[in-house]
């Protein structure tokens, strides 16, 4: 029996952020203004193009991120503002070296080649984690927030002593 498993988490603004969007719209301002000083006659296209910059940047910053599980598949999509999607990572479950629930203290310690963090929260708060090597990204840190559809998903395509560790204790 396939298994095929989709979930979209829509990724809450933090203070970054809120101050991104201010020193963007700061930034048009100044501009703006610096154009209706030094050249006049092109103020109008100067605000024109300052307002679709910033509407570009501000919206970029909303972002989601969809996990789908294909027969112990683990694939990790980023969509920006539904115009533009990106593959993170793709990795087999089988794989998967540790798993659980995310704790940035316990893990600040261990080195990886690269960290994902593709969760609700930037802070991971609420959060799961996988390790896994990636053929791309060498050893890696996956930070998602899946629901039990989608942990129920990935369990039986993990090694046993990961699934034991990972779901037995919560």
């Amino acid at each position: 029996m396939d298994i095929f498993v989709e979930q979209l988490i829509k990724k809450k603004f933090g203070i970054k952020d809120y101050l991104f969007i201010f020193g963007i719209i700061v930034l048009g301002i100044i501009l703006v203004l610096l154009s209706v000083i030094i050249l006049p006659p092109i103020a109008i296209l100067v605000l024109a193009g300052v307002c679709y910059g910033a509407y570009y940047l501000i919206t970029s910053r909303s972002i989601e991120y969809e996990y789908s599980v294909t027969n112990g598949d683990i694939t990790v999509d980023k969509i920006i503002y539904q115009r533009k999607r990106k593959r993170v990572i793709s990795v087999d479950a089988h794989t998967v070296e540790e798993m659980g629930k995310y704790d940035a203290q316990k893990l600040r310690e261990k080195s990886f080649a690269s960290r994902i963090v593709a969760s609700e929260r930037e802070d991971g708060s609420d959060a799961w984690y996988f390790c896994a090597r990636d053929s791309k990204l060498g050893n890696v840190l996956v930070v998602f927030s899946p629901d039990e559809k989608t942990l129920t998903a990935i369990r039986p395509f993990l090694p046993r002593q990961v699934a034991r560790d990972a779901f037995d204790r919560y």
